[in-house]
């Protein structure tokens, strides 16, 4: 076996372990090197490796006061100082009188009373008026503070150190929250006996380099040291860097995307009224989709809005009752001003899309809008829940087509490398014709990521919409963990370093 090369740090470690003894800690070590704690652990591991030294790791836990406890410590426990107190006073006074000499707080009357009844300190007698504390006799150190008094002093003992009759006051401690448990992981090293034959076959360090500098060479000096020797088959420490959370990142890339595609980003309230929620996307009032099961309404406030744009609130109010001019007959119902003005959270982003065209009458339109949308719904592998995010988008012009429509969304799937896509015919109540999307997942098969569809008249007339308009809903948390590998949407928001730090960034 070939005489190991060892830098200065391990010699140092080396023998101040072999000075001190046996099972030597670790913090010894540190202590008696005067090296920091992070170079003397360096340095075993080296020496572990080169088969000098062996390390091991023990757990121990210790007991120690916490904040409330150290108080005590000083001040003496809450029934000791109401005894004093009482004493002080001739032994016997009323309640209210005794807590004040004692500075106990108004909520610890009643837990001071407690222990002083319980350890037998003192009788209690009402009256009328008040309760009247006496004292039985003067009452010596509990074993109890004399535990508080050996834990205040020494900082922390361990538990196996505890004579087993303190035991019982650590209980009676730990009850009453006054003291915390402490796990310390100790690290212990020894020399093997390749170290001891080490330390007595060299009698002075042996210079280990390990980077050839530029004056090395110019000097000369080179050929008087010896280099370090360098195993290539040690796996490096890994370095994380620091990153954006990988579905933070897949975000911003849409975003990028659809900006580079010339869109227009935009965004709506998460508190929603159903006329922009529901009514202006010619959703009846009694459609399914308003009811409390697929949708969240809020108890208070319920409709304290007042919808300001009355002329578009007008034409959404006749195209719901008789189609008004879009050549549909409507729903044939009775339109109630009542439920547009309810509050829900939104269950879908076209009302930003709604709230957009409100503004943007004149083409070519192109918006779209990330954000969450909430809608009751059962948490497994495909959905998340209560709330979830979707991408929201539109595009408007004279000659828009649905052939215009299912481009945008090939391109836009393709961009995150998801090359096979298909569509099937869909049905909304607010576009026709209507198509829904479909991905594949490399282990859950297809997953239904978009339904989209051409705006139907009667939701663009009455804002004075006289162009086809192209609109879609992406599941972009589908998107996002077909595109990233990924087998639960779940982990979407995981916050596993372990995980997070594997992912690869988008």
């Amino acid at each position: 076996m070939k005489t190991p090369i060892l830098r200065e740090n391990e010699w140092t470690v080396l023998n101040v372990a072999s000075e001190i003894g046996n099972q030597v800690e670790m913090m010894k070590i540190v202590s008696e090197s005067e090296l920091p704690d992070s170079t003397v652990m360096r340095a075993i591991l080296s020496l572990v490796e080169k088969g000098l030294l062996r390390l091991s790791q023990t757990e121990e836990t210790y007991i120690e006061m916490n904040e409330e406890g150290m108080q005590y410590a000083e001040h003496g426990l809450p029934e000791r100082r109401a005894l004093k107190a009482l004493i002080e006073l001739g032994g016997k006074a009323g309640q209210k009188e005794v807590m004040e000499v004692a500075e106990i707080p108004v909520g610890m009357i009643g837990i001071t009373l407690g222990w002083l009844n319980r350890k037998g300190w003192i009788s209690l007698h009402k009256t009328d008026q008040e309760i009247v504390l006496k004292a039985k006799e003067p009452q010596p150190v509990g074993s109890d503070e004399k535990l508080i008094k050996k834990l205040s002093e020494k900082g922390r003992i361990r538990i196996d150190m505890l004579p087993k009759k303190a035991l019982k006051d650590l209980e009676i401690l730990a009850h009453r929250n006054l003291v915390k448990t402490v796990r310390v992981s100790l690290r212990r090293v020894e020399l093997t006996e390749n170290g001891k034959r080490f330390l007595e076959t060299q009698s002075k360090p042996v210079e280990a380099v390990n980077i050839l500098t530029p004056e090395m060479i110019r000097t000369g000096s080179w050929r008087k040291v010896k280099f370090r020797r360098y195993d290539l088959e040690i796996e490096p420490k890994r370095i994380y860097p620091n990153k954006k959370h990988m579905y933070i990142e897949f975000l911003e890339q849409v975003r990028r995307i659809l900006i580079g595609m010339g869109f227009e980003e935009s965004e709506g309230p998460h508190v929603e009224t159903e006329f922009w929620n529901f009514d202006s996307l010619f959703q009846a009032q009694d459609h399914p989709a308003r009811e409390v099961h697929d949708s969240y309404l809020l108890k208070y406030p319920d409709y304290k809005v007042e919808l300001k744009n009355k002329d578009i609130v007008e034409k959404v109010k006749k195209t719901h009752e008789d189609g008004w001019t879009t050549g549909s007959k409507g729903w044939n119902y009775k339109w109630n001003l009542d439920i547009a003005r309810r509050f829900v959270l939104r269950t879908q982003t076209t009302s930003v899309s709604m709230r957009y065209l409100s503004t943007h009458r004149v083409p070519p339109v192109k918006m779209f809008c990330i954000s969450q949308v909430f809608r009751p719904d059962v948490i497994d592998a495909k959905h998340l829940g209560a709330g979830f995010n979707q991408c929201e988008g539109i595009a408007g012009d004279k000659d828009m087509n649905f052939r215009h429509l299912l481009g945008i969304l090939e391109a836009f799937t393709k961009a995150f490398g998801l090359e096979t896509i298909k569509f099937k015919p869909g049905y909304f109540p607010f576009t026709e014709p209507s198509v829904e999307g479909f991905c594949l997942h490399p282990r859950l098969g297809w997953i239904e990521c978009v339904g989209a569809g051409m705006f139907r008249p009667e939701v663009l007339k009455p804002f004075g919409i006289d162009f086809p308009v192209i609109a879609w809903g992406i599941g972009i948390d589908r998107i996002a963990m077909t595109s990233l590998g990924i087998d639960d949407i779940r982990l979407l928001y995981a916050k596993d370093l372990e995980f997070l730090r594997e992912k690869p960034i988008v």
